[in-house]
């Protein structure tokens, strides 16, 4: 992977028909004076939903003439064969990383794996002169951040962290105002993430409920936020003071069972998850718990729950700004209200994703200039994952056009220091008091 972006065949993304949605245009080049590039032998490790949904099908149907499927590996023999057969692949499968290196000798590696073994993947891959993708939080803890970039810097490799969001037009278009200078220098930030009893339940359910596989949703989740202001103000966090609480889940609950199926307290119970409706995960997660004990659809009120569902910080920027941040995972509606506050103006942003009611449109953007009018502007609902974000991040990686300087793609230093903010937070609610990011570890500069 590099981080060029060189040659083209289409549109990265096309205009949706309002100047108000920045465009990112890869340039075209003449196929008629470039010779069709070899396809690249592509491998996956770590096959649940996300990895088949995101990074898997997506590439058999967009990119078939630039990558073939070398392998696919998990640590759950069950899951790895049913990853195979879901996505229609013609490669082997592997439970163990190295045979399959070995064996398919793929030259670029996705890893999606459970957030708390990425570093292992992302090293040994960078080790064996891959090129290396992985999923957001690069990494769970700041050693394993070191873990990282060493074994970047040794390689002389540089990784992708697919902090996707960033590539949703509506978060282009913030970042473009403010580089505007529209609102002038920002002085803070106002940012409060609501994540409804749907899509916050399911962190409870999932490997995500302990802090030993993702870090707590300081990190596994709000990971995507703290990129996006990183992005957005071009600042580096310094330091951070944080409050947490479980307050609705884990030992919050009156009653318990290992997993929604096995439970006999279904009918009293408001997160009930009836997982046998959804026949892909039943395939690929119930079919195959035997082989590791992994459910799905766990209790949300299990005790060994260990990660927050209330939180809120105040980080300070190296530019001077304050943000103001929350994150509860019990709301009714799902979304965000964020504000950029400047010296010359707001810009404001609420971000509709799921409520009950209807809205016009998903998401509601105005500036307000000091001594001046209050401006709507219009951005267009875009389809697809992440507002479209997903899309156009997969076709940046893999079609490597040419973009903007700050639309280039996320690298490691970015995926860093979006995971040392959550780790700084977590580790300041939990001491009690403010933590530097000095504290944990020294961040490369900037290249």
């Amino acid at each position: 992977m590099t981080d060029s972006n060189r040659v083209s065949r289409r549109d990265f993304v096309k205009t949706a028909g309002s100047a108000a949605v920045a465009s990112l245009v890869l340039k075209e080049t003449s196929l008629a004076t470039v010779a069709a590039p070899a396809k690249r032998r592509y491998a996956i490790v770590g096959t649940g939903e996300r990895s088949i949904g995101m990074w898997g099908r997506p590439l058999i149907q967009d990119y078939k003439d630039l990558l073939e499927f070398a392998g696919l590996c998990d640590i759950n023999p069950k899951r790895v064969a049913v990853a195979k057969k879901m996505l229609g692949v013609d490669c082997p499968t592997f439970t163990d990383f190295d045979q399959m290196c070995d064996q398919a000798k793929p030259d670029l590696l996705m890893v999606t794996t459970v957030d708390g073994f990425h570093s292992n993947y992302i090293a040994r891959g960078l080790d064996r002169g891959l090129d290396v993708m992985v999923e957001k939080p690069m990494v769970i803890d700041e050693k394993q951040c070191q873990e990282v970039l060493d074994a970047e810097g040794r390689n002389k490799k540089k990784i992708v962290v697919a902090h996707n969001y960033r590539y949703a037009p509506k978060h282009q278009k913030i970042k473009e105002i403010i580089m505007s200078g529209a609102i002038g220098r920002v002085i803070s930030v106002d940012f409060s993430w609501y994540l409804d009893v749907s899509h916050g339940a399911d962190y409870f359910r999932r490997w995500h409920r302990l802090k030993s596989k993702g870090g707590s949703l300081w990190v596994h989740k709000a990971s995507h936020h703290f990129d996006l202001i990183n992005w957005w103000l071009d600042a580096d966090p310094v330091e951070i003071s944080a409050q947490a609480g479980l307050e609705v889940y884990g030992r919050n609950g009156g009653f318990r069972s290992t997993h929604c199926r096995a439970c006999p307290h279904t009918s009293n119970c408001r997160f009930f998850y009836d997982m046998t409706k959804n026949a892909s995960r039943m395939a690929l997660y119930a079919g195959c718990e035997d082989a590791d004990g992994y459910h799905r659809d766990g209790c949300v009120f299990r005790e060994d729950i260990d990660i927050y569902d209330t939180m809120s910080a105040v980080v300070k920027y190296s530019t001077g700004v304050n943000m103001s941040y929350s994150l509860n995972a019990f709301m009714p509606i799902e979304g965000y209200r964020l504000a950029f506050n400047g010296e010359k103006g707001r810009l404001e942003v609420r971000d509709y994703e799921r409520q009950p009611w209807p809205v016009e449109q998903q998401t509601e953007m105005y500036l307000t200039r000091s001594f001046g009018q209050r401006e709507k502007i219009d951005i267009p609902d875009i389809a697809g994952g992440h507002s479209g974000g997903d899309k156009r991040i997969r076709d940046l990686i893999f079609m490597k056009g040419e973009v903007p300087l700050h639309m280039r793609l996320p690298d490691s230093r970015a995926g860093a220091l979006s995971c040392l903010t959550g780790i700084a937070a977590r580790r300041s609610a939990e001491l009690k008091r403010p933590v530097k990011i000095s504290e944990l570890m020294r961040v490369p500069a900037k290249a």
